[in-house]
């Protein structure tokens, strides 16, 4: 058997507000613009390559932050083949008895839900096993590493010309990481099934429309930010401690109602076209186990921006990390 490992690409909608995305809902919310793949031989090192673009249907201009991060754009992918050929060609390509791998969950969900849209549920694929999943377990790491960190951890160095978000190319990073697991074969024991991919999510939630700011910190010191309000009455909510960053693009925090108690926030960022910062906010009831995690990683935060401030002298530029930030954040139901 030969084990193939894939890595895809995808395009999102400019705006959630958009008519396409209106016509096809949480239908398609990712629209697969690449496929890249790599065969391995009976050592586990890379025997052969397929890189397959694709021409979108449905969101015809690439989102900024997907062109900056693949550098695919609308005039790359012209006269590539939509999604049924491409699979197709694929499918082709990697023979008779094979195994599928990939890093995580989120390709797997990608491609199914692209598979549904496009109505190819009459092309077979064997399960994909994650790669992830099993490097997490065999490692004993507390949360699941990205390629990045996961190459760094087996002291793997990336080729400079060979880019981080080609599918190709992590795919072939992923080969890389995946012979050095002691015993790669029990990847097999590691079948995901797809998770269903949502814009929205069900329950007393409140998502504010984008917000334009010059800066993340002016975004962090505005009046949406420090002054949310409850997603159930409407009051103005008690902000309950400073906002941690989760990530470049997201920070979280808790709030008080008097009526309806803790509120989680959540922040997120992104990067337009004219380099302005776009803030959006969303509230919800939060869990108890939401309030645990916030308070620790409030203190957390103190002692490290501590630490860094005296060996720095200033804390990292907020607009700098959102810049080069590796956003890969799935709306999971």
């Amino acid at each position: 058997m030969t084990y193939i490992i894939l890595d895809l690409e995808w395009n999102q909608p400019i705006s959630y507000q958009s008519r396409t995305y209106r016509e096809v809902g949480n239908k398609l919310i990712f629209e697969m613009i690449q496929i890249g793949a790599v065969k391995l031989d009976a050592d586990l090192n890379p025997a052969d390559s397929i890189s397959i673009p694709i021409a979108p249907t449905h969101y015809l201009r690439i989102h900024p932050r997907i062109k900056r991060m693949t550098g695919l754009d609308s005039e790359t992918l012209a006269g590539a083949p939509n999604f049924r050929e491409a699979l197709e060609q694929f499918v082709a390509w990697c023979g008779e008895d094979y195994a599928l791998l990939t890093w995580g969950i989120d390709d797997v969900s990608v491609l199914y839900q692209n598979i549904r849209f496009f109505h190819c549920e009459d092309i077979s694929l064997p399960p994909l096993c994650d790669i992830q999943l099993l490097f997490t377990q065999v490692h004993k790491l507390k949360d699941r590493a990205g390629l990045k960190a996961a190459m760094e951890l087996m002291e793997i160095e990336p080729d400079e010309n060979m880019a981080f978000h080609n599918a190709l190319y992590d795919a072939w990073y992923t080969a890389l990481v995946f012979k050095t697991l002691p015993d790669p074969d029990a990847v097999l024991n590691y079948p995901r099934e797809p998770k269903e991919l949502i814009h929205t999510r069900r329950g007393a939630r409140e998502k504010t429309p984008g917000e334009v700011f010059d800066s993340v910190r002016d975004a962090l010191e505005s009046e949406s930010a420090i002054h949310p309000t409850c997603p159930r009455c409407g009051r103005v909510l008690a902000m309950d401690g400073e906002y941690i960053k989760q990530s470049a693009d997201k920070y979280i925090a808790v709030a008080r109602c008097k009526s309806h108690g803790r509120i989680l926030i959540r922040l997120r960022f992104r990067i337009d076209d004219d380099g302005k910062k776009i803030m959006t906010r969303t509230t919800a009831p939060a869990t108890s186990a939401n309030v645990a995690y916030v308070h620790t990683k409030q203190l957390q935060m103190r002692d490290r921006q501590a630490r860094y401030l005296e060996e720095h002298g200033a804390l990292p530029d907020p607009d700098e990390e959102l810049l080069n930030a590796e956003v890969s954040s799935m709306p999971f139901d």
